[in-house]
């Protein structure tokens, strides 16, 4: 079972999810709203994937062995 998180543990992405998710439960979510939570989820994301390269250059920083670096690699978290 996952445990949620709260809300102040969450990232911008995680919260419009979440919110998005909520409007497509919901019968009566206008498709303005569903719409304006699309673009604010691609937001999002585009935002993040701006962010990864320079992640991934601080996670390779505090890597301290070859196999720590392997798991890293194999995982997709560094290139």
């Amino acid at each position: 079972m996952v445990k949620a998180k709260a809300p102040n543990e969450m990232t911008e992405g995680e919260k419009i999810v979440e919110e998005l998710t909520d409007l497509l439960e919901n019968e009566n979510a206008k498709d303005e709203e569903i719409r304006r939570k699309i673009d604010a989820l691609q937001q999002a994301r585009e935002k993040a994937k701006g962010q990864l390269p320079k992640a991934r250059q601080e996670l390779r920083k505090v890597l301290t062995t070859p196999r720590q670096e392997a798991v890293f690699l194999l995982l997709g978290c560094i290139d």
